[in-house]
């Protein structure tokens, strides 16, 4: 289901106050998430074809993407992360450039082959069956398509937990990390390459062509 937000002038004001005091927040704890975004694209280079986003949280990624000029399909369960996107697109003037969909990553409303790059960053640590996701990504991504990854590392972990603690809330992490992604990438036939900042590790994934696993 598209997710088309209402939003008051207010609400975009009183949440980007928020957003920028919490983004302070960690990146005096060590952990920078423009940084990361900048160095996200520096190693994926340009990216060509469509684009699409699994996990919007607060919308981080998509505020990125669109400020560098790409049109992205993002996606989440949650409506209330998706209207935290929505408010911090809508206060950079960006909304336009993002299509928000409620929709759960087991079942994507997509059409095989339907994008040229998928992105799951900082997402990974909530998902609880990670090849339900990842055949569904498979499936909507061409042969030959771009796969971005990316979570927290043992250091970023450790901010985001400091950081949910002092709000009262246990934040959730469920599952090994990079090895288990990586294992599941190189089963299915897809061509790697790992890096790391301080705070994250990214793994890009280019999928075989459809030929190559038949």
């Amino acid at each position: 289901m598209k997710y088309i937000p209402k939003l008051t002038e207010k609400e975009i004001a009183d949440n980007y106050k928020l957003f920028k005091d919490r983004q302070k927040f960690y990146k005096e704890k060590g952990l920078d998430f423009q940084k990361n975004r900048e160095f996200l694209l520096e190693r994926t280079g340009h990216l060509d074809g469509s684009i699409l986003e699994i996990g919007s949280g607060k919308g981080k990624t998509a505020t990125f993407l669109a400020r560098a000029g790409y049109n992205i399909v993002s996606v989440d369960t949650n409506e209330e992360m998706l209207k935290a996107t929505a408010l911090n697109l809508a206060y950079e003037k960006l909304l336009s450039r993002v299509e928000l969909h409620v929709m759960d990553a087991y079942s994507l409303e997509f059409k095989e082959n339907s994008f040229n790059n998928a992105l799951i960053i900082e997402a990974l640590h909530h998902i609880e069956d990670l090849n339900g996701v990842f055949v569904e990504t498979d499936r909507v991504l061409v042969g030959g398509g771009s796969l971005i990854l990316a979570d927290f590392n043992e250091n970023g972990m450790r901010i985001v937990d400091q950081a949910h603690a002092q709000e009262g809330n246990v934040h959730e992490n469920l599952f090994a990390g990079e090895k288990e992604v990586r294992s599941w990438m190189s089963s299915h036939g897809y061509e790697t390459k790992s890096y790391e900042d301080k705070c994250h590790w990214v793994l890009m994934a280019k999928k075989p062509a459809e030929d190559s696993r038949h």
